[in-house]
């Protein structure tokens, strides 16, 4: 059975195997083309596995974060910058293909999917356990490519 993680992935690989136009997927205040929303989403998936750059400090993980994910979990969606790069990541490529944009994400969401080993902290939420990252990284797709969830 596939998680609602493993689902939206595989609407994305569908949507940029169709060639949909961007404007369905994005979200309408979106801050980057499909390209660089993939790869963004990618990179926050494949840190929960391998280990975000840099993480905000201790007590506001311990705070702010936790009540930021308690809000988001309860109410099944989350609200942040569309903009908001993740800390320490490398540049989002604007000239990425979306073929290969969509291969980060699906690859990343495997090695998430399969990971049997502890998850890394989120840099704002902290510790997270697999069934919740797996909920926060659904809404954070949904978030950012709303068109996934119509499809």
């Amino acid at each position: 059975m596939r998680t609602i993680l493993e689902e939206l992935a595989g609407r994305a690989q569908e949507y940029v195997a169709k060639e949909g136009s961007e404007s369905e997927a994005l979200a309408a205040d979106s801050a980057w083309n499909l390209s660089q929303t993939l790869q963004h989403c990618a990179q926050t998936i494949r840190y929960s596995v391998t280990g975000y750059p840099r993480l905000k400090p201790t007590l506001f993980r311990a705070t702010v974060g936790v009540l930021a994910k308690r809000v988001f979990l309860s109410r099944g969606r989350m609200r942040h910058p569309l903009d908001a790069v993740i800390d320490g990541a490398p540049p989002l490529d604007p000239n990425l293909s979306l073929s290969a944009a969509v291969g980060h994400l699906t690859d990343a969401v495997t090695r998430f999917t399969t990971h049997t080993g502890a998850l890394r902290e989120h840099p704002t939420y902290g510790h997270c356990t697999h069934e919740q990252f797996t909920r926060l990284h659904a809404m954070h797709l949904v978030e950012h490519l709303p068109g996934l969830a119509r499809g």
